[in-house]
């Protein structure tokens, strides 16, 4: 045949022209050649691994001809082990009668021959440091006689890898010393289960067998004996171990479990599948569980996890969270959990937090067409479906497509009546993050078909200080204070590390930030600010910092309209002392609430050292600020005796000055009602173009050093 031809035959072949995983299997007779007992109790059980004929050398973990390796797509947690799994299916050679065979299912469970044998090998890692194993435990689990399952755990002795022995009635437990990633040991108990412990989980509403089934067998896998990789169901239907037997053609369309940890899906799916292989044996119709459906075949508005046992934004409620980042008597699973899986947990802890969410609705050119505003940038696949969006009222979104900024979303609807308040339900729309967020199943944003009103009047869209940070009182401590009549969402950063790049000597090598309400409660905090859960929606608001170690809390936050005061607390990790700045920014498009002004206080040096507040101006019309520098009436040791305050504009020019505010605009200061209360204190009164940048810099007059406070006052005009 001509080459081009050959060429011509690999471009066409379909999707699973690779060789199979394995080309054949080997006759195995049931419960591993007659050797495990067709029921519990018809003998017993062996004593010894290597006498159970699951392995022809067990010190090799070397299995028997007609035992075939597979994996999961989402493991079971046990205790962080590293586990093996084969399974023996009965059969004389092909052709394969029915009784030599699974009966398949596209969903659901699996059905096996009597005499079915599943082994399973653990492993737990001793040192983190070297990656040094143990082996653990092997368990058989045997479908016997009746089609019922018993289970039998061997255990293998510390140092000892040739054979393994059989634990008896009530199992045991074992410390094992683990050597962590930074070399202090911990001790890790380990629990062997007993036969009878087996069938708590490998019950009768979940048809025993609990791993083994179409979505979590849906994975490449690669064969040790062959060195190839396939799929797994591809290659156990090549081998005739499926009846029916689906069709090639088939495989990529069914149902597919992932682990908690492939950061390439949605965290949504990880955390289902992760129920799915931790909680369905019990949590399913008719299962000892009962309270929701833990299966991921069942969809998610069927399973009552939402608002039941999860819930928006409320880990204290969520009592699928609490149970199972549990140790104490509340913990699930009941038996042999001894580690909480902390990889699931924040996976769990960030589904709970979804932070993808609508920020607005509103109509878009015409009385037909509605602008979805999000809270991050969306997935352009997911978001121009138009059955992920219902509207009430039995309107029908006909049409679905990606607005003129990276975060919205254009619908078409039949025409709305203006004023009319409607209700948009979304579901199944993710962003853009690595392992995507999808938006809370049956997300609801009530709206008034109203075109989007964009702000009139100026406004402090940034305002931030930069200060050298000390220890104790001499941190930077920034006060905000938001006005109106609906929460603000705004962005506070701690930004150190990159101050370098700017020419600033001794940056803050690791800030901390802290945000504090009124009272002084503890809102939220952050150290690095990639971890946090909304990491992506603050990336998208592309003012993320450039480095990992500075802290961004991104957050919706109460306003009044008698004025609701926040405050931000910067320090340095382990005491660090350096140079920083703390940022607050609007990140509204409306202006229903306005920030209002900053304050901060820190430490007022010399030379660089000096007290640096600024804000940004946005909007349509100047807007006037009132700027004070305030030192003399502070009720604190160390206070700066006598502040000079400057404002210069975005190129460094100097806008105004002032030493004592009483010098200079003394009247209209006074009309303000924000005068200082000291006239030593500073204060400048001006009203700034829009759409620029201006710093307050406090100094010491005549060389005077100590804690003073720089405010920004945005006034009506």
């Amino acid at each position: 045949m001509a080459p081009w031809a050959l060429l011509l035959l690999a471009i066409a072949k379909p999707a699973f022209a690779q060789q199979y995983g394995l080309d054949s299997r080997a006759a195995i007779g049931p419960y591993l050649n007659n050797i495990m007992p067709p029921a519990e109790g018809d003998f017993p059980f062996p004593q010894m691994l290597s006498a159970t004929g699951a392995f022809s050398d067990p010190a090799t973990l070397t299995p028997a001809p007609g035992l075939i390796p597979y994996t999961v797509n989402s493991p079971l947690w046990s205790d962080g082990a590293v586990k093996t799994r084969w399974i023996a299916v009965p059969n004389d050679g092909p052709p394969y009668a029915a009784s030599e065979q699974i009966g398949f299912a596209p969903t659901g469970e699996w059905t096996f021959p009597n005499g079915t044998v599943f082994v399973k090998h653990f492993e737990l890692t001793v040192n983190e440091m070297t990656g040094e194993r143990r082996r653990i435990e092997t368990r058989l689990l045997v479908r016997d006689g009746t089609g019922e399952v018993y289970g039998v755990t061997y255990r293998w002795q510390p140092g000892n890898t040739s054979d393994a022995q059989l634990v008896a009635p009530p199992g045991l437990d074992e410390d094992i010393t683990i050597t962590g990633a930074n070399g202090a040991t911990r001790v890790q108990t380990w629990h062997y289960p007993s036969h009878g412990e087996c069938q708590v989980c490998h019950n009768t509403p979940a048809k025993y067998v609990l791993g083994v089934k179409t979505h979590q067998i849906n994975k490449d896998f690669t064969y040790p004996s062959t060195g190839r990789t396939d799929n797994q169901l591809r290659t156990f239907l090549h081998l005739g171990m499926l009846n029916p037997a689906p069709s090639e053609s088939e495989i990529p369309t069914f149902l597919k479990s992932v682990a908690v940890t492939d950061q390439t899906a949605t965290v949504q799916h990880r955390m289902r599948s992760w129920i799915d292989a931790n909680c369905s044996q019990c949590h399913r119709p008719g299962g000892f569980g009962g309270g929701y459906d833990a299966r991921l075949g069942t969809p998610l508005p069927d399973q009552n996890l939402i608002n039941n046992v999860v819930f928006f934004r409320d880990l204290a409620s969520s009592d699928l969270y609490q149970r199972d980042n549990s140790l104490g008597e509340e913990k699930m699973p009941p038996i042999a959990k001894n580690v909480v899986d902390e990889n699931a947990m924040a996976n769990l802890r960030q589904w709970i937090a979804s932070p993808f969410e609508i920020l607005s609705v509103n109509l878009y050119q015409d009385a037909s067409h509605l602008i979805v505003r999000f809270n991050s940038h969306v997935d352009p696949t997911s978001a121009v479906v138009p059955a992920n969006y219902t509207l009430d009222q039995g309107l029908v979104v006909s049409a679905a497509a990606l607005g003129p900024d990276p975060n919205t979303v254009i619908l078409t609807v039949p025409s709305l009546n203006q004023s009319q308040t409607y209700v948009l339900t979304v579901s199944d729309v993710t962003d853009t993050a690595p392992s995507a967020n999808t938006i809370w199943p049956q997300s609801q944003k009530s709206f008034a078909a109203q075109f989007e009103q964009l702000p009139t009047t100026a406004r402090l869209a940034n305002i931030s200080t930069r200060l050298q940070v000390g220890t104790g009182d001499e941190v930077l401590i920034a006060g905000f204070i938001m006005r109106g009549t609906s929460p603000k969402r705004v962005l506070v950063r701690a930004v150190g590390p990159s101050l370098g790049a700017y020419g600033i000597a001794n940056p803050l090598a690791d800030p901390i930030l802290e945000l504090h309400d009124s009272a002084g409660a503890l809102i939220a905090s952050n150290d690095s600010w990639s971890d946090n859960y909304n990491r992506q929606e603050i990336s998208d608001t592309g003012i993320a910092p450039s480095s990992q170690k500075e802290a961004v809390i991104l957050a919706t936050l109460p306003s009044s309209t008698a004025g609701t005061a926040y405050t931000a607390v910067v320090r340095g990790v382990d005491n660090g002392i350096g140079t920083a700045v703390v940022d607050v920014y609007d990140l509204d498009r409306t202006d229903s609430s306005k920030l209002l002004n900053i304050s901060t206080r820190g430490l007022v040096q010399t030379g660089d050292n000096v007290l640096i507040a600024g804000t940004i101006i946005s909007g349509p019309a100047p807007q006037k600020v009132l700027i004070r520098a305030i030192g003399p009436s502070l009720a604190i040791p160390a206070r700066l005796e006598d502040p000079a305050l400057e404002l210069r504009n975005a190129n460094g020019g100097l806008v105004a000055s002032n030493d004592n505010w009483r010098t200079d605009q003394e009247a209209d200061i006074l009309a303000t009602q924000l005068q200082p209360s000291n006239d030593l204190e500073s204060a400048i009164l001006a009203t700034l173009p829009a759409n620029a940048g201006y710093t307050a810099v406090v100094r010491g007059a005549r060389g005077f050093t100590g804690i003073a406070v720089v405010e920004v006052y945005a006034l009506a005009p």
